[in-house]
């Protein structure tokens, strides 16, 4: 997976209680070709001049797990404290959380009919995303899937394959499922995300 745009950070209030400018397109697309469809979001990304990251919503635990992410890769660039100085591929680092590059980049888009999840960030100014998103799904083709219906599927005791990923990509052992229950595979997530901090 490529890098999708370079990052546009201003200096914002260093405050928890920042305003979060960011929305999620999320669905199912069909990818002909990986650097297409990148290709695409990069070019709406500098257009709208904001930051654009596409990741497999195969792996990802739901709206809180994207956000958490955005959060947390804005403020470790701000801090001067990130991986890396690319926004997108911070926030793609926070989301998986790895801090190898390699590994990270895993979470990206591959090609087929996939269930993808793109978040679209503005940390300059107060724009209205709803315009990006609206071309994005345009020029992507993408047929909207609310995210907030995948995060249900964890609930579901018959969807493993589902469970099964997430626990192999976020090495999440049956023992730590077992002492939380297995409907809260989604806090372990969310755990191994704000983890990144500490492993940096």
């Amino acid at each position: 997976m490529k890098i999708l745009t370079k990052l546009r950070v201003s200096k914002m209030p260093d405050s928890e209680e920042q305003e979060l400018n960011c929305k999620i397109v999320a669905g199912i697309v069909s990818i002909k070709s990986v650097d297409d469809f990148l290709s695409v979001l990069r070019e709406i990304a500098q257009k709208y001049a904001v930051t654009i990251q596409a990741m497999d919503a195969e792996l990802i635990a739901g709206e809180e797990h994207i956000k958490s992410a955005v959060k947390k890769a804005i403020r470790a660039v701000e801090k001067r404290k990130s991986i890396t100085s690319d926004l997108s591929l911070e926030i793609l680092l926070y989301a998986a959380g790895k801090r190898q590059i390699e590994r990270a980049l895993t979470m990206g888009v591959t090609e087929g009919d996939k269930k993808v999840a793109i978040v679209i960030v503005d940390v300059t100014s107060k724009k209205d995303l709803g315009e990006v998103a609206e071309e994005v799904k345009r020029k992507t083709g993408i047929v909207d899937a609310p995210i907030q219906d995948w995060e249900l599927e964890l609930e579901l005791e018959d969807n493993e394959h589902k469970k099964e990923k997430l626990k192999k990509f976020f090495a999440i052992s049956e023992e730590e499922l077992n002492a939380v229950g297995e409907k809260k595979l989604k806090i372990l997530v969310l755990e191994r995300v704000a983890l990144l901090d500490v492993l940096k």
